[in-house]
């Protein structure tokens, strides 16, 4: 049977992700969302990102959402942007050495192609998938993209969302209350599955972290590349 793997923030931990991938027994006919954030912070971006390009030349069925630090890293290309706080705050300096480049300008067209394909959103069955979270104050859930690339800790209007459940990432949390989550995903309606990769030192955090939908289970593995 099909399987529906959703995988959290991976923030350029390509060693951890390529453990993770090899923990899902993946199988050609699943599927897998990458809930965004494959860059900055960690070590080695593009090795994230080739891992996903590899999945999709393999025949995977892959979905790629969009991140805020994707978003960021395309908009350095506008001339407002303030490209020091995404190179220095954000981790940009090291998705850049990362990919040998100077700027998302001199990116391998490959490399542009995979960024401007990511997607705000996506809803598989009764399951939304979105990187951050949702505006319920808007008449369309899906209207405010601000939201869904930076919006933390939203409130989830029962009402509107009816059945559907939310899948995100985004916000850093322990893995045991990502657990929590899960166990109370029927009446509660929302999984953030971002459980800190890239923080190995902070309590709690330091795992990548996979949900399988169908079987609604958890896959968490430590951080194998930040020292």
């Amino acid at each position: 049977m099909a399987k529906l793997f959703c995988i959290g923030d991976v923030h350029g931990c390509s060693r951890t992700l390529s453990d993770l991938l090899t923990r899902l027994r993946l199988e050609k006919d699943d599927q897998i969302i990458f809930i965004g954030d494959y860059i900055d912070r960690g070590p080695d971006s593009r090795g994230v990102v080739d891992q996903i390009l590899d999945l999709r030349a393999r025949g995977f069925q892959v979905t790629t959402l969009l991140g805020n630090h994707e978003y960021m890293f395309i908009e350095t290309l506008d001339p407002e942007a303030d490209v020091e706080f995404w190179e220095d705050r954000c981790g940009g300096l090291q998705t850049l050495a990362s990919f040998g480049v100077d700027s998302y300008r001199d990116l391998d067209p490959a490399y542009r192609t995979f960024f401007q394909g990511l997607e705000f959103h996506v809803q598989i069955d009764s399951h939304i998938f979105v990187h951050a979270g949702l505006d319920f104050s808007m008449p369309d859930l899906f209207e405010n993209r601000y939201a869904m690339l930076w919006a933390r800790n939203s409130d989830v209007d029962a009402k509107r969302l009816g059945r559907k459940r939310i899948v995100h990432g985004h916000t850093p949390q322990p893995r045991n209350v990502t657990e929590l989550q899960r166990q109370r995903l029927k009446t509660h309606r929302i999984l953030n599955i971002d459980n800190g990769c890239v923080y190995p030192h902070v309590e709690g955090l330091g795992y990548l972290t996979a949900y399988e939908v169908t079987e609604s289970m958890l896959y968490h593995v430590p951080c194998m590349d930040m020292g």
